[in-house]
């Protein structure tokens, strides 16, 4: 099997949205291990942070 790269980007915003706390969704997902549980499908796994918002 060809294991591939993949990089993770992060967009906290909750523009337009009506309840409090969803721009820490990505922060959430990496508190979560998605980095972890993603490495058995990828070769290489870069978290790139987050996109600054503002």
């Amino acid at each position: 099997m060809n294991r591939q790269k993949l990089s993770i980007i992060g967009m906290p915003m909750d523009l337009g949205q009506m309840r409090r706390g969803v721009d820490m969704g990505p922060s959430a997902i990496r508190y979560a291990g998605v980095n972890e549980r993603l490495k058995c499908l990828f070769e290489e796994i870069h978290d790139q942070g987050d996109i600054a918002i503002g």
